[in-house]
């Protein structure tokens, strides 16, 4: 018996040094992030169809989107997504006998994504820089389509830097909005797009032993009363403000930590309760 134990805490050992090894954190990663509009609609609540992309709203700037992951979960196969690096709006009105009218040379307003960004990621350190929306904010004519909704897909790359390292499978998400013209009056002239599905902004995943939180909540920030009030939305709506008359760039931001994980611990303790095992079979033996 005290040779099988022996036997068991030699074997233990070096299950201990894989499990300590393969639990290492990440201490930093290459990153990448890009995104799109896929879907969105306009203020008579008419949503893009495929062979009609502009239903009095257009799309500028197509761009298709490749991912593995959505929204956490994997998928069987590749998925490819094809959208728009920006939405544009105020040059179409809406007729009922002519349906959507275009207006050549009307001033119009606009959202974009920026291009592909990147650079190095921190575990457990600052946020950095991710999708950059920024929104170019005119007085259309009144009678205008605009822009009520949209879903804009992100997708992330990261690349651990480790030795060898090969990439993670490409994650995606979407990032439901709505958006509101305000009146140019008064004191909530400010445009105002709200975050829909705000839980989206923290997803957590496994790479060899420890589990990961990628978080970007700090990209988006509480809508003030006095909006709210106005626009009746909930008590813990999130999103960001614009000006009248100006292009305003929305930084989002990323960080990534790491949850403790039980694995090396618990080879510890089974090393410990071998051990103890070990002594009281020694002791038995003395005993007799």
């Amino acid at each position: 018996m005290k040779r099988l134990a022996l036997i068991a805490l030699t074997l233990l050992f070096p299950l201990l040094l894989q499990t300590a090894a393969s639990a290492a954190v990440v201490p930093s990663w290459t990153y990448t992030v890009d995104g799109a509009f896929v879907e969105w609609t306009n203020s008579r609540n008419d949503t893009n169809v495929p062979g009609d992309p502009n239903n009095g709203i257009t799309g500028i700037g197509s761009k298709s989107l490749t991912y593995l992951f959505d929204g956490g979960v994997m998928l069987p196969a590749p998925v490819t997504t094809p959208g728009f690096s920006t939405l544009r709006w105020g040059d179409y009105t809406y007729s009922n006998r002519s349906g959507y009218v275009f207006h050549n040379g009307a001033t119009t307003s606009s959202i974009s994504i920026a291009p592909t960004v990147g650079g190095t990621l921190i575990t457990g350190g600052a946020a950095v820089n991710g999708l950059v929306l920024s929104h170019s904010n005119k007085a259309i004519a009144g009678d205008s389509i605009t822009l009520q909704s949209g879903t804009a897909r992100a997708i992330l790359q990261l690349i651990p830097q480790l030795p060898g390292a090969t990439s993670l499978p490409v994650f995606s998400t979407t990032l439901d909005f709505k958006f509101f013209e305000t009146p140019n009056t008064g004191s909530t002239q400010q445009d105002v797009f709200v975050l829909m599905n705000p839980e989206v902004t923290q997803e957590t995943f496994h790479f060899y032993g420890i589990d990961y939180v990628m978080d970007f909540t700090k990209s988006f920030s509480p809508i003030p009363l006095a909006y709210r009030t106005l626009l009746g939305l909930p008590a813990d709506a999130v999103g960001w403000l614009t000006s009248e008359g100006v292009t305003t760039t929305h930084q989002t931001l990323l960080s990534i930590t790491a949850l403790p994980t039980p694995e090396p611990a618990s080879a510890v303790l089974m090393l410990m309760g071998l051990g103890g095992l070990g002594m009281m079979m020694r002791r038995a033996r003395r005993t007799a």
